[in-house]
């Protein structure tokens, strides 16, 4: 149980485990074509994001935390340089929420999770198209969405998906002042923040919902 005595030693010592993984996942993104540039903020966006895992989450979820974090920032740091999602960490990301739903005994919630998510993102990609005729998401978006519902379950995809178009629309007001039709926004950044935000909320568990 943390008590307000660990603090002080757990919150810096969180924020320096995730600039290190910041540093990882801009070290796989650079690995699949993101180029040199950006590791300040990734690292500090490690930092930010392993603040609340430490507070929130039992200490036997940290490991998870890493490694999903660690994927999630390389995701998000390649979709903004280069507009793709790598299926060299979309995949990995996949396969270790499954491994992760083994070992806390929810692999059929994570192989769930995994197919729910994918078929969501193909459905809201396929609806759009319908209303606007344009497409709006890519196939990696898609990708992203079942990877992280492996961690998530069923019950975080929903969330990730409406909270990552929450987090891009903002992203687009801020860069543009207004939201203009048909421009370009890379998704998976935003998928990337639903995707910790409602594993977070979930207690770092696979679930049919989110508390």
């Amino acid at each position: 149980m943390l008590i307000a005595g660990d603090l002080p030693l757990l919150l810096p010592g969180a924020a320096g485990t995730g600039a290190l993984l910041g540093a990882a996942g801009h070290a796989l993104a650079r690995a699949c074509g993101a180029g040199a540039g950006g590791l300040l903020p990734l690292a500090a966006c490690g930092a930010l994001g392993a603040l609340p895992a430490a507070l929130l989450l039992p200490p036997a979820a940290w490991l998870g935390a890493g490694a999903l974090g660690t994927l999630l920032l390389a995701i998000a740091r390649l979709d903004l340089v280069t507009g793709e999602v790598h299926a060299g960490l979309a995949g990995p990301l996949a396969l270790l929420g499954l491994a992760q739903g083994f070992a806390t005994g929810a692999l059929a919630l994570a192989a769930a999770g995994a197919a729910f998510g994918y078929l969501l993102c193909r459905l809201a990609e396929a609806g759009f198209r319908a209303a606007t005729a344009r497409d709006g998401l890519g196939r990696g978006d898609a990708w992203v969405l079942g990877a992280a519902g492996a961690w998530t379950g069923p019950g975080g995809t929903g969330p990730t998906l409406a909270l990552g178009a929450a987090l891009a629309l903002f992203a687009a007001l801020c860069r543009d002042g207004r939201l203009a039709p048909g421009a370009a926004l890379p998704f998976a950044p935003a998928l990337a923040a639903g995707a910790w935000i409602a594993w977070l909320a979930g207690g770092g568990v696979a679930g049919w919902g989110v508390p």
